[in-house]
């Protein structure tokens, strides 16, 4: 199960639930890779293979210090279709919501989010999803390739395995289409 996380950064730090969301996918499949988006960010590559990423890819670029998620789906589309990664699994935010839904669009592909739990039963990727008011919980699966997986925040904590990734840099590709929206301001 070939899978890439997605991890966020904010003001120099990895997020700590797309941390913890490494975490539980390494724990279900030791060659879990992850990928970092944003200007000044190879640095915090290094730190995922603490988290259990086995390579991490660093797609560092000024055209990606916004955070915009246009530019990082443009990213991620070409990586999984260069890698051949069939799962893509994110931690929730305001951001990587967006970035979601918006490779899912691009690919294809069937999104699940508001997970509460991730398993392998059978060999296939199983997600546990919270229903009727959070009372009942529900699996959910995926019918094709690749699965993409948005994890409620703060689900998985950060588990920290001691281990090294491999860190390799991707070429950054930005779409005209994607180069419409920029930021005019930050609140801090």
């Amino acid at each position: 199960m070939p899978t890439l996380v997605y991890l966020e950064d904010h003001e120099g730090e990895l997020v700590p639930g797309s941390l913890g969301v490494l975490s539980k996918a390494a724990q279900l499949d030791g060659d879990v890779a992850a990928v970092v988006c944003g200007a000044g960010v190879k640095e915090l590559a290094g730190r995922a293979g603490r988290f259990g990423a086995s390579k991490v890819y660093v797609a560092d670029d000024p055209a990606l210090e916004a955070p915009l998620p246009q530019p990082r789906v443009d990213v991620l589309a070409a990586l999984v279709g260069e890698q051949g990664f069939d799962t893509v699994l994110f931690g929730a935010s305001v951001l990587t919501a967006d970035v979601a839904a918006g490779l899912a669009a691009r690919l294809g592909a069937g999104l699940n989010w508001d997970l509460v739990d991730l398993e392998l039963r059978d060999g296939a990727l199983v997600g546990k999803r919270p229903a009727l008011q959070d009372s009942v919980y529900v699996d959910v699966e995926w019918k094709g390739e690749p699965r993409l997986a948005l994890v409620r925040a703060g689900t998985f904590e950060p588990a920290e395995s001691g281990g090294e990734a491999e860190v390799q840099d991707v070429a950054v590709e930005i779409q005209d289409f994607s180069k419409g929206a920029v930021m005019v301001e930050r609140a801090h």
